[in-house]
């Protein structure tokens, strides 16, 4: 499953967008997630969420990669799941925060981690992240690097946003 997952992956970058061929491997992607996503679903069903140490580390991972690459509803049913195997150990938390965001950025909200780029008119972006003063605490709180060098791998100079002091106006100003 996890060599299925990830091979249209790989290869897809090897044809210009909009080329026959690019839309070719988009489409079998497509289908080979469907499949894999029905067999990831019934195997989370009966036995739960298996960690490297029952299953390795590929196939625990592949359980991971099938539901970040699932339909919206996939993914919101089975975050309970990865949250508690997190908590047992036999999920990464930066693979939940990664699925977190994914979720976020599906349902229109800004992501919490800011793991999730999209490209706009051929260039890349981050979708909007909340909180963006603490969004570095809260990905080192999960095992991920900082987001100045993750957005670089895209392309993408980012830097936190700079704190703006508030003050409370408790009359006019005068000019």
């Amino acid at each position: 499953i996890h060599g299925l997952d990830q091979r249209d992956r790989e290869n897809i970058g090897r044809y210009g967008v909009g080329t026959a061929e690019r839309d070719s491997v988009n489409h079998h992607l497509i289908f080979q997630d469907s499949l894999n996503t029905l067999r990831v679903r019934a195997i989370l069903d009966s036995a739960g969420w298996l960690g490297p140490e029952e299953v390795g580390a590929r196939a625990s991972s592949a359980l991971f990669l099938v539901i970040q690459h699932a339909d919206l509803a996939t993914q919101e049913t089975y975050l309970p799941e990865a949250r508690l195997a997190v908590e047992e150990g036999k999920l990464a938390a930066s693979s939940l925060a990664l699925l977190e965001d994914r979720i976020e950025m599906r349902n229109g909200r800004p992501q919490i981690y800011g793991s999730q780029v999209r490209v706009e008119n051929g260039k890349s972006t981050l979708w909007a992240i909340r909180d963006e003063e603490t969004v570095n605490e809260r990905r080192a709180s999960v095992g991920l690097g900082l987001l100045e060098e993750y957005a670089a791998r895209f392309g993408i100079n980012w830097s936190p946003a700079k704190k703006q002091d508030r003050v409370l106006l408790l009359g006019p100003v005068e000019e």
